[in-house]
């Protein structure tokens, strides 16, 4: 029997976690796996579980939101665990699953595990940790973790909404240095996002420009503007239409460093968490993860 590490969180979701995990164990038992389940939470780390794998191990698996797999990916790194990782969506805002396609469908999900194939994907790295989605700062980066519990488990999606609907009166502008290996661009911004995948808040921004197998990563940033403006640009984001509008600058790198010049910027994000404080050392580690595609 092919052995798997099940890790799902509890709360994840509206508390989906616990929903689906019993059916993501019966097709996996069903399908010849054996399957072993640690139930993670906010007082209950899963790097002693993930460190402690055995040799034979076939596969990780996760079951929750981005920021559960952010935790996954960064443990699995740190102790050279090497084996495909499973994704099934039950999070909140799953946005990394809605960029490899199987948001909403746990069926999808389990069946790629079943089927074996898996493939190399980017994943980021910045200030010695890993990121899988979004790395960000400034404006919304601290949307997710300052959410309320108990809201979450109410609305689930709907309550990022509510708290984000205070923060383009609370940021301030702050000016940002990037620097690449082609030069220096600096920014007096509101938001800067570094993308992996190409959505946030289930909004997906620009899935025709954005690859997690193109060893690059994707810098949005908001440039500093009158308030009617960047809710205008805001407006667009569901579009797309906002990579073209000239308060949004849009690069690609590999490999680069962002620095605070001017202002305050001390929100951060880093797939639904919080995030490591500016400066950025980042880089986009290519085929960093194998993935079940």
């Amino acid at each position: 029997m092919k052995k798997i590490r099940l890790i799902y969180n509890k709360s994840a979701g509206q508390n989906k976690g616990s929903e689906i995990i019993s059916e993501v164990i019966g097709r996996l038992s069903e399908n010849g796996f054996e399957v072993t389940a640690f139930r993670a939470s906010k007082e209950n780390s899963c790097e002693d579980f993930i460190k402690n794998s055995p040799d034979d191990t076939y596969a990780i698996v996760v079951a929750g939101g981005d920021g559960t797999i952010n935790k996954v990916v960064n443990f699995m790194k740190q102790h050279n665990i090497n084996v495909p990782l499973g994704i099934i969506p039950a999070g909140t805002s799953n946005d990394f699953a809605l960029h490899l396609g199987v948001y909403g469908d746990v069926d999808k999900a389990v069946q790629r595990i079943i089927d074996g194939n898996t493939e190399g994907v980017d994943i980021g790295k910045v200030n010695g940790m890993y990121f899988v989605n979004i790395l960000a700062a400034g404006m919304f980066s601290g949307t997710s973790h300052k959410t309320d519990k108990r809201l979450k488990e109410m609305l689930g999606h709907a309550s990022y909404f509510i708290t984000a609907a205070r923060e383009p009166f609370e940021q301030r502008p702050f000016k940002i240095k990037i620097e690449t290996e082609d030069g220096i661009v600096e920014e007096t911004v509101v938001v800067v996002m570094i993308f992996n995948g190409s959505s946030v808040g289930r909004i997906d921004l620009f899935s025709d420009n954005s690859s997690i197998q193109d060893g690059m990563l994707d810098i949005v940033m908001l440039r500093a503007g009158k308030m009617a403006e960047t809710l205008k640009i805001l407006s667009e984001f569901e579009d797309g239409k906002f990579v073209n509008n000239d308060n949004v600058a849009y690069i690609k790198e590999k490999k680069f460093k962002i620095s605070l010049v001017e202002g305050k910027c001390s929100t951060t994000d880093a797939d639904g968490d919080l995030g490591p404080t500016l400066p950025f050392d980042v880089e986009c580690v290519e085929k960093g993860i194998e993935i079940f595609m």
